[in-house]
């Protein structure tokens, strides 16, 4: 696993060409690479490529390669010796892209006890709606919630939204005021967007959706019309649900159309932000174990995870 690649040594590994440039030097052609598997990302480069790499090789490909662990400008580099396809009884997915600590059985049972805490019966409804369609509830169980940043795994979908709609219910035993049935909803279908809007293949991208409609405007749209097949679903409470789903990022610069203007659109959001935030130093920590981290441009700052266990 490239997390477990150590520097000047010679490996042989199962990657994902996440990307593949064909570049030009002194009259000859060779090729820089990202490469990927579920522990992380290194940058590759093979300075002598043969005809399959130069003409046939697409990202996306999962191939088998040997290479040797160099550096390039202070990060990781693949030098590659060879290359060529992995056959499918060679690696297992699990190897290639990255997946929830959870089962899927486990993120299946939260989800539905959360939704079984729901007292409004129209709310009830339109999520039953959700979940007894089950090519959606399939795509929901196995989505990824972020592309590297944060829940960028199989089932990082429903692990983040179980997560902030747990988040949300802890908020409201603090504050009587809130719709607990409301935050449920949020909670649960705040990121529903991302079922269209990443393509997980041997990694996770953008899809042509992803980027030219975006989760917020997909999920108020399914939303709105699951509601429109329920007869006499309130107005106003639809209203509150799509706001909900519009405003959740927060802010007008984050791509949210509107910012939370009603109060469990404020706890939905600062949710929303704790687990993405703990879930992006969560995979931080794991990458670095203990004393500083890397610079998180993200975060802007460095983090410190503690002196190393004696």
């Amino acid at each position: 696993m490239i997390k477990d690649f150590i520097p000047n040594e010679t490996v042989t590994a199962f990657l994902s060409v996440r990307k593949r440039d064909i570049r030009e030097y002194s009259g000859s052609s060779f090729i820089t690479f990202e490469f990927g598997d579920a522990s992380g990302r290194i940058a590759g480069v093979w300075w002598e490529p043969d005809k399959f790499a130069l003409e046939e090789l697409e990202e996306g490909a999962v191939v088998k390669a040997k290479g040797v662990v160099g550096d390039y400008k202070g990060s990781p580099q693949l030098k590659i010796i060879k290359l060529r396809m992995a056959k499918e009884d060679e690696y297992d997915l699990s190897q290639i892209i990255p997946r929830s600590k959870f089962s899927e059985d486990e993120l299946r049972s939260r989800i539905i006890s959360l939704t079984n805490k729901i007292e409004n019966g129209n709310i009830k409804k339109l999520i039953d709606s959700f979940w007894n369609d089950q090519p959606f509830l399939d795509s929901y169980l196995r989505a990824a919630a972020g592309k590297l940043w944060h829940h960028a795994c199989i089932g990082g979908l429903a692990e983040h939204s179980a997560n902030v709609a747990e988040i949300c219910l802890d908020m409201a035993r603090r504050y009587s005021f809130l719709d607990k049935d409301l935050l449920i909803f949020g909670g649960l279908f705040h990121d529903m967007g991302k079922i269209s809007q990443y393509n997980i293949t041997s990694y996770i991208d953008y899809s042509d959706q992803g980027r030219l409609i975006g989760h917020i405007c997909w999920a108020d749209h399914e939303i709105t019309k699951k509601a429109e097949g329920i007869g006499d679903f309130p107005s106003n409470l639809l209203m509150k649900i799509r706001h909900l789903i519009i405003s959740h990022q927060g802010q007008l610069d984050y791509a949210s159309p509107i910012v939370p203007q009603i109060p469990e659109a404020f706890i939905l959001f600062y949710a929303d932000e704790i687990d993405s935030k703990m879930g992006a130093i969560e995979r931080i920590r794991d990458k670095t174990g203990s004393g500083w981290s890397e610079y998180v441009k993200l975060l802007d700052r460095f983090l410190y995870f503690g002196e190393p266990e004696k």
